[in-house]
């Protein structure tokens, strides 16, 4: 064994050159195959290298013989975590801690695993166990945070960011994340305060401009958000999401097709799947499907088992009328996820519904799905028994049971609901910044609000979010007890507010159908309703029951009249959309979700 090569290899690794550090290692092993610490460290070169099949490999063998197997195990449990496996992840770590209870990086890292199966409670219990021997741990008191945000408990998420901030001043992540959490408690200026310090402490991280340029976004400074996340970029250039939002910002402030620009500019330089399959999505979001069929292709050229984009490419060909390849290229992205990507599992009973092969659709959906897919996975489901002819359709589609338009009380201060809505509909005009659609969103023909409505620091905004709950509260008191029912057997006394925006629809304007997938009731707010509307049979009426599936022609089998001053609610899952209409005037709502406590 080299020591000298070891050290080197180490050194290495330490300036990010993982490729020259392997090399140092494979010259080592070649002699000495058995030499734990040369697999080790040839382990996290390959690691870091994208190599994980090799990594594990290494990994697993050095632990067996080296002689801090603790170590090699919590390095194991990182490759795992990255590639995604976080129960094989777990247990590397649990496998560490079983050698060395008091090895602290690996009870941290088990917490940030345990977080991200949403394992709250024993993430918890990681992250108290090592802040109880190391009060000031910065990274497992930032963990701490995420873990109680995950739970709902932002008090005390804020009590941890604050906390590790306090015994830390120079600690960044705790900043950001406390930043992003003032954001959405409507702490705007709390937030853009931890943004601005976070971005001075580290003006190369990425995620400190992100965030400070989600803030910038939500209190309408559209042009400065542009230029922080432009500076994400510049400090990211790989990473998708920050160009999804670049791009999405762009388009509504009214790039068009030069919004995908600088995405199209770091792929000439460096292109990666990951890229090409986030300027796909771009492309097919606004209305660009041969395009985006290109660039999902190209995604697919340089991995060609990457299910996002082999997915996207499926939807796309739905899109251009190729059912038939559309539901082969999503069963085989399903395929390659292993069958445990709802989102995916999804699109491929979407593909099904549309070329009328049931059975297959209907299997797709043949699996229990987790929280965040429970509404789309419900309202797929729905569609499936409404083609067969199934019963069970009616009990979820109960429209006269289950969806109701009622009208807000006067809030205290208007001397009528006319006068409120007046005021309403100018404090709303003032968010709209914006000259285009939401990329990701379903309006056409209009603008949104940035951000949720409810962070807007404005007494008449946060004098319709109380009117609203209250209506919503009486709503729901009247809705019968049903254990056996999706949406029913999650009534409760107790809602809270969660998404809300503003959408001002110009003639012309309108929404395509869909569903809330973060929501349990969803309801829209109108605030100002054109007279062309209310004069009209359907034209900007709501429509209720047409699946938002491209290629599916169900007819809409309700219609509701908007009237200012009244909300129409409806299940979370239930399929809506928004007939387009004429009119000299602008049609305004603040549509929003809610949840049960």
């Amino acid at each position: 064994m080299s020591l000298a090569q070891l050290q080197q290899a180490a050194l290495y690794l330490q300036q990010g050159r993982a490729a020259e550090a392997e090399a140092q290692m494979d010259a080592v092993l070649k002699r000495t195959p058995e030499d734990a610490e040369a697999l080790h460290l040839r382990g996290l070169a390959r690691g870091r290298q994208g190599k994980t099949q090799e990594a594990l490999a290494d990994l697993q063998a050095a632990a067996v013989r080296h002689a801090q197997p603790h170590a090699v195990l919590s390095n194991l449990g990182n490759i795992k975590r990255r590639a995604g496996d976080l129960e094989g992840a777990v247990a590397a770590y649990e496998a560490a801690l079983e050698r060395q209870p008091d090895f602290i990086d690996a009870r941290v890292n088990l917490g940030i695993a345990l977080t991200d199966l949403r394992r709250f409670a024993e993430a918890v219990a990681a992250f108290e166990t090592v802040i109880t021997k190391q009060p000031g741990h910065t990274a497992a008191l930032n963990g701490l945070g995420i873990v109680r945000t995950h739970q709902g408990d932002e008090d005390r998420a804020i009590d941890a960011f604050s906390t590790c901030i306090a015994m830390n001043a120079k600690a960044v992540m705790p900043r950001i994340n406390r930043g992003a959490l003032h954001r959405g408690r409507n702490e705007i200026a709390a937030s853009l305060a931890d943004l601005d310090e976070a971005c001075r402490l580290a003006p190369r991280l990425a995620e400190a401009h992100f965030q400070r340029g989600h803030t910038l976004r939500t209190l309408g400074q559209t042009e400065a958000a542009r230029d922080a996340y432009r500076q994400a970029v510049a400090c990211a250039p790989q990473r998708p999401d920050i160009h999804r939002d670049l791009a999405g910002l762009l388009w509504e402030m009214g790039e068009g097709e030069g919004s995908t620009s600088i995405l199209e500019q770091v792929l000439d330089q460096q292109p990666s799947a990951d890229l090409h399959h986030a300027r796909a999505r771009v492309l097919m979001r606004t209305g660009r499907p041969e395009a985006a069929l290109d660039a999902a292709s190209a995604a697919l050229a340089l991995d060609a088992r990457h299910a996002d984009a082999k997915a996207l490419r499926g939807e796309i060909l739905a899109k251009l009328g190729d059912p038939a390849g559309a539901i082969a290229e999503i069963r085989a992205a399903l395929e390659i996820s292993g069958g445990e990507d709802f989102a995916i599992r999804h699109q491929l009973a979407e593909a099904c519904l549309a070329a009328g092969v049931l059975d297959e659709a209907e299997q797709a959906l043949d699996a229990v799905p987790p929280p965040e897919h429970l509404q789309k996975h419900v309202a797929l489901q729905a569609t499936v028994w409404r083609c067969l002819g199934d019963e069970r359709y009616k009990r979820l589609y109960d429209y006269d049971l289950l969806t109701a338009k009622r009208f807000i009380e006067t809030p205290p201060g208007f001397s009528s609901l006319d006068a409120f809505n007046a005021e309403l509909a100018d404090r709303i005009a003032h968010l709209h910044s914006t000259r285009a659609q939401p990329i990701e969103q379903t309006l056409f023909g209009g603008t949104q609000s940035p951000g949720r409505l409810w962070d807007v620091d404005d007494p008449v905004i946060q004098a319709l979010g109380r009117a609203l709950l209250d209506m919503a509260s009486r709503f729901v008191s009247e809705l019968p007890d049903d254990a056996e029912h999706p949406f029913l057997a999650r009534k409760s006394d107790q809602l809270k507010l969660t998404g809300a925006w503003s959408v001002r629809l110009a003639s012309g304007g309108g929404h395509v159908d869909h569903i809330h997938p973060a929501g349990w009731i969803s309801a829209s707010y109108y605030v100002q309703v054109p007279r062309a509307v209310l004069d009209g049979e359907r034209a900007g009426w709501l429509r209720l029951g047409v699946p938002g599936v491209a290629g599916l022609d169900l007819e809409a089998e309700r219609y509701i009249m908007p009237e200012a001053g009244a909300a129409i609610l409806f299940p979370s899952y239930m399929w809506h959309g928004v007939e387009p209409f004429e009119a000299d005037e602008v049609r305004v709502t603040a549509p929003f979700d809610l949840l049960p406590v």
